[in-house]
């Protein structure tokens, strides 16, 4: 932003309302929001832009002269508009002027060719929980305001082993609703989960071990570094050329942050539920008739050799058992 230019700003600010200093308003440039998104699309435009607080935007050269091709506002990186602020320059009629965005093509100043009017765009700065709940960042704050210590008692006293339960519950209503087709239901549920998951990260980030923003990073990172064919110049032909790319990027993962836990000697996560677990180790490793594999396993082995689904089998016995014993 030209020195002129925040001269002029620091004139405009009485206009709204507030000091540009003691109100702590963001102030920032359009050839910066652009470059920013430009350089890093999946980085939030590396802006630091808080929505609780109030934004200026500077529009800079991109704003050419009055009655030019430019429509500034309209550019995809440009925020909510709340004000348009113009300042006309280079007259005897020296002015700001203050505008509503629907009336920025009525400015009193656009048709006066060859004149320098720098811009400003005003988005006021809004509440902590008000301000667009539909924002991911709301749910964060939402979270951390709970577990603070004048917050909600039993959210305060959970820790990633209270909520293991419940986020495996979860995971089995969101299963229901995308089998039931409801898409309503289905959006409920995925917020239910995304709770749990801000949750967690808010104990960890207490306790010093991450924060979301790391949750955020890395799981962007992963799934850029694994699709070199979309975010990079990879090609792929064939399924055989995916699943090789796909296979190269987790051995490299591996190769930079080691072995981690989470699956046991049969390659399936420890935690799963053994009958989908021993449906999916049988199946790989059958049952060889005569040896002494205990009765149960046994069992789930003829299922599984059969072509059925063991969670499947049990899971519509147990219900008939249910309605015989109503």
């Amino acid at each position: 932003m030209a020195d002129h230019d925040l001269f002029v700003l620091m004139e405009m600010t009485p206009h709204l309302g507030f000091n540009l200093i003691a109100d702590g308003v963001q102030v920032v440039g359009s050839r910066e929001i652009v470059a920013a998104g430009q350089a890093a699309p999946f980085e939030a435009g590396l802006l630091a832009i808080s929505p609780l607080r109030s934004l200026l935007v500077n529009y800079e050269s991109m704003v050419t002269a009055p009655g030019g091709s430019e429509r500034p506002w309209e550019h995809p990186h440009a925020p909510a508009v709340t004000r348009f602020l113009s300042r006309f320059l280079g007259s005897d009629d020296e002015r700001v002027t203050v505008i509503n965005a629907d009336g920025v093509d009525h400015c009193p100043v656009r048709d006066v060719p060859g004149r320098y009017w720098p811009m400003f765009i005003y988005v006021s700065g809004g509440d902590e929980f008000s301000n667009g709940t539909s924002d991911p960042r709301a749910m964060h704050r939402i979270v951390a305001r709970l577990r603070q210590p004048d917050g909600c008692p039993w959210d305060r006293k959970q820790t990633h082993q209270s909520l293991r339960k419940s986020m495996i519950d979860e995971v089995y209503e969101i299963v229901d609703a995308i089998d039931s087709g409801d898409a309503a239901h289905l959006a409920e549920e995925l917020g239910d989960m995304v709770l749990l998951i801000v949750m967690q990260a808010q104990i960890a980030h207490e306790a010093g071990e991450f924060s979301i923003e790391d949750v955020y990073r890395g799981i962007a990172t992963k799934i850029v570094g694994r699709h070199p064919h979309v975010f990079g110049d990879a090609t792929v032909d064939s399924d055989a050329d995916l699943s090789g790319i796909w296979s190269e990027a987790k051995a490299k993962e591996k190769a930079e942050t080691g072995e981690r836990g989470g699956k046991d000697v049969d390659g399936e996560p420890f935690s799963m539920p053994a009958l989908e677990r021993a449906a999916r180790v049988l199946r790989k490793h059958p049952v060889v008739a005569g040896d002494d594999t205990p009765e149960l396993l046994r069992l789930v082995s003829e299922i599984v050799a059969s072509g059925d689904d063991p969670e499947a089998v049990l899971r519509q016995q147990l219900r008939e058992h249910v309605i015989r014993d109503l």
